[in-house]
């Protein structure tokens, strides 16, 4: 079988026919390419063509039975004839009519963001349902604030997956995937911003078409999101910006992307074209750049602010992962501990949780060792220390007040950066540790 005989089969197989990203994908898997290669061939970013791969692995494992992938596409179909291809689609379906057992519980490692059908999302109401109802609003903009790992990308994957839901057309990216090239002017950014959300549309990207140097790269790029981009489009836009605050260090930049989102909300309320596209920011800091306050996209729309975990909400993961002493007042009251010491941070609940149900220690074992270098949480602890190390000011901050026998007051600068880290919380003016695993660590670790 050819890989044309492949692609072919696939899509007249009743189910939706495959995306040209994914064909694309495909083609060149077969032929032995790398995501690398394929993205610095065809100008997509690498980690955009890897999601979709992801995609595209799953289909074709589910459509035929047996796990396909980017290392075996060709040798597990190469050599297969169709009608042998057809017989296995028709027994697979048939399988899959029978009841089976399900497969025994098995953890998945914290740190990822958690699927649409993880059983291991704990909602945080009403957050889901604002969120996914502003996307829904003419022009609506949603602003998701947390630290990292709170659970950002998570709430971002049902948002988007609502988006589908009422037909929606959907972009996201990731400004942590973006080469230093594309970062060398606004006008190379803007290009790149443009050209991505083209090409996750199937769009052919036409800059050219749009770009003039007399009325600037921040008109152009409005012009062509709303002439070529917008205009093509039967359905309304969701468009979602991930790790914003990747760009809050490159002035010029954020100076002029940032303002640009404003005034698209802006204009969205005038315009009927700007009133399908619908913004979704997620960051964990907020920009100390010199924005005019009436230029900003972080002071409009609706903030969303990650809480971390209540103990009921500790309680009710801990039993999905199968920890059954963690059962009513009793189990509850070992879990105080564990909210005491990870002050609910989502990610640091998850890796205790994951950590217990292996069964290889105890509640006690690791709530005694967390705040050391032997500790479950030496290399999530270690990075945050790394990045106060380059920042003397900022650890000499911190130093204060997790060495303070209560609350105390910072200079607004750091307050404002240290609470964005995950590291304080804020109380009024008052500032303290968010949890003990922070306020023991750099206790003993700050010079």
């Amino acid at each position: 079988m050819t890989v044309d005989e492949l692609v072919d089969f696939i899509n007249s197989q009743g189910q939706k026919k495959l995306s040209s990203v994914k064909e694309l994908i495909l083609r060149q898997a077969w032929e032995g390419a790398t995501y690398a290669s394929m993205a610095q061939s065809f100008h997509y970013e690498a980690d955009y063509l890897k999601k979709v791969a992801s995609e595209l692995w799953q289909f074709l494992s589910d459509t035929f039975g047996e796990p396909v992938n980017k290392t075996n596409i060709r040798t597990s179909f190469e050599l297969r004839p169709l009608a042998l291809l057809q017989q296995q689609i028709e027994e697979n379906l048939n399988w899959a009519s029978f009841p089976s057992t399900p497969p025994p519980f098995k953890a998945q490692f914290p740190g990822s963001a958690l699927s649409l059908d993880s059983s291991m999302y704990i909602s945080r109401p009403p957050l889901e349902e604002l969120a996914c109802h502003e996307i829904t609003m003419p022009g609506g903009l949603v602003r998701i604030k947390a630290p990292k790992r709170m659970g950002k990308s998570s709430l971002i994957i049902r948002m988007l997956a609502h988006a589908t839901k009422q037909q929606y057309q959907v972009v996201y990216l990731d400004f942590q995937s973006f080469s230093n090239g594309t970062l060398e002017n606004l006008t190379k950014f803007l290009r790149w911003f443009c050209a991505s959300i083209s090409r996750q549309l199937d769009l052919e990207p036409k800059l050219d078409d749009y770009w003039d140097e007399e009325i600037g790269s921040g008109m152009s790029c409005t012009l062509y999101l709303k002439r070529y981009v917008l205009s093509k489009l039967t359905s309304p836009l969701v468009l979602v910006l991930n790790e914003a605050d990747q760009l809050f260090t490159y002035t010029a930049i954020a100076q002029g992307f940032f303002p640009l989102l404003r005034s698209w909300h802006e204009e969205a309320k005038r315009l009927e074209l700007l009133q399908n596209l619908r913004l979704v920011v997620a960051y964990s800091t907020e920009a100390y750049i010199p924005l005019n306050v009436n230029q900003s996209p972080f002071n409009v729309g609706l903030p969303i602010k990650l809480p971390p975990f209540t103990l009921s909400q500790i309680q009710d993961l801990a039993l999905r992962y199968g920890l059954s002493w963690a059962q009513k007042d009793s189990g509850m009251q070992q879990l105080l501990s564990l909210q005491v010491m990870t002050g609910g941070h989502p990610y640091l609940v998850q890796l205790a949780l994951y950590h217990l149900c292996q069964g290889v220690i105890s509640l006690e074992q690791l709530l005694q060792n967390a705040p050391t270098l032997s500790g479950i949480y030496s290399d999530h602890l270690r990075s945050y220390l790394n990045n106060l190390q380059v920042r003397p000011e900022l650890m000499t901050a911190l130093k204060q007040v997790v060495t303070a026998n209560q609350s105390i007051t910072l200079t607004p600068k750091f307050a404002y950066e240290l609470h964005s880290m995950g590291l304080v919380t804020l109380k009024g003016n008052q500032i303290s540790p968010s949890c003990d695993l922070y306020r023991i660590y750099f206790q003993l670790q700050l010079p």
